[in-house]
């Protein structure tokens, strides 16, 4: 019986593509074999590339090269459906309120100098900045919403439809995220 990896990389190569064509490699000729039922931890230090690899094995971010499997399926087979009854991706705040930037990162999703800038004024209109760098999970009911809440205005859309936005929300809450919603 063989054991099929639950993520395989061969040759990765993993970082960011520059203007110009230009690329910035992390980290490069990176062989993983990921077996299920297994823990696996990643530590470095600070700026080592330990998110750009898990933004890439997740596909939100390309490899500069190489191949990445997701239980024996290259990571290019799998349609977004399929992918999220497949792999589970704890965010931090900051993370969520970035995936409302995807429609202005182009093929890439590489985010540029300006998201960044309203990523920041979003997390700071709904009051939430100061848990930009907590995973989702480590949030209360009220201040999961407020990261909702950021991610919308991230998106910087002209319609925002919200069911129950001041839900959870303790009374504090309610008023300053009534009162940034009057704003908008």
């Amino acid at each position: 019986m063989t054991n099929v990896a639950a993520i395989e990389t061969k040759g990765l190569c993993i970082g960011y593509l520059l203007k110009g064509g230009k690329r910035k490699v992390v980290h490069e000729d990176l062989n993983l074999q990921l077996v299920s039922g297994e823990v696996t931890c990643l530590l470095g230090l600070n700026g080592a590339g330990k998110s750009t690899l898990l933004r890439t094995l997740c596909g939100f971010q390309l490899p500069l090269g190489g191949e990445i499997r997701l239980m024996g399926k290259p990571l290019s087979g799998y349609s977004q459906a399929n992918f999220s009854l497949t792999v589970g991706v704890v965010l931090t705040v900051y993370e969520l309120v970035s995936l409302g930037r995807h429609p202005y990162t182009g093929f890439f999703g590489q985010l540029k100098k300006r998201d960044h800038v309203i990523i920041e004024q979003s997390l700071e209109a709904a009051g939430i900045a100061h848990k930009a760098n907590n995973y989702v999970s480590e949030l209360s009911d009220g201040e999961r919403q407020k990261a909702m809440i950021a991610k919308a205005l991230a998106q910087q859309c002209p319609i925002i439809l919200l069911d129950e936005p001041t839900a959870f929300l303790d009374v504090t809450s309610r008023i300053e995220t009534m009162g940034l919603l009057h704003r908008l």
